[in-house]
């Protein structure tokens, strides 16, 4: 029977955020199906509109969420009981937007958002734009960790590592963002101070940290 070591080594990586990405979500209710088409594409404009005026790069403008479905209200009616009571159409639609993060910018946009007719509800996370080579950094990372674990495991139990015979990794999709910020506590933030042309932003983003595990099975001697 072949003999083995069987090691799971742990990754770990902190990375500074570069990139500020927010979401934006909006959405109204109309009398017509066609109504409220029309009050979207309208609304989407007056938000990429001003986002451009900002210095958004508009290429950066994705919408991630389009819907239009019909919408009911609830009331009680004379007996007390609940009833729903079709009252138009309501549409739903998210954007979302990056940008280097720049707190000048980021104090723009929001000024901005904040004087538009269309008042979004609005998330704040921030990411790193290479994240496949922070994924990169920290598999590398995790494997390093398997092989000390080995060779120390080895050096104590008085035997001679061979070549890896297996390598087990379940590759999940690891995010690089941070918690979100939302649209209350934004507001309360940048509400603070405010100048003609933005509002005074400070806000420091925590760095980012992950780990990831790896288990490597040695044979040997």
């Amino acid at each position: 029977m072949e003999r083995t070591i069987k090691v799971t080594g742990t990754g770990r990586i902190s990375v500074k955020p570069d990139q500020t990405i927010i979401n934006l979500d909006f959405r109204k209710v109309l009398p017509t199906y066609d109504e409220a088409l029309k009050a979207s594409a309208t609304d989407v404009g007056i938000i990429k509109n001003a986002l451009v005026e900002c210095g958004i790069d508009k290429d950066t403008l994705k919408t991630t969420r389009f819907d239009v479905d019909t919408h009911f209200h609830s009331y009680r009616d004379k007996d007390g009981n609940y009833q729903s009571e079709f009252d138009g159409y309501e549409y739903q639609q998210s954007l979302r937007f990056t940008f280097d993060v720049d707190n000048k910018l980021l104090g723009r946009v929001l000024y901005q958002l904040s004087k538009l007719p269309v008042m979004p509800e609005f998330r704040i996370h921030y990411g790193v734009k290479d994240s496949e080579s922070a994924k990169n950094e920290l598999l590398g990372n995790a494997i390093k960790d398997a092989k000390k674990k080995a060779e120390i495991i080895s050096i104590a139990a008085g035997v001679q590592l061979d070549e890896i015979g297996d390598i087990n990794y379940s590759w999940l999709d690891i995010e690089f963002n941070t918690r979100s910020y939302g649209a209350y506590e934004d507001r309360l933030l940048c509400s603070k101070s405010k100048s003609a042309s933005g509002f005074d932003i400070d806000i420091e983003p925590e760095d980012i940290e992950r780990s990831d595990n790896v288990t490597l099975v040695f044979k040997i001697k």
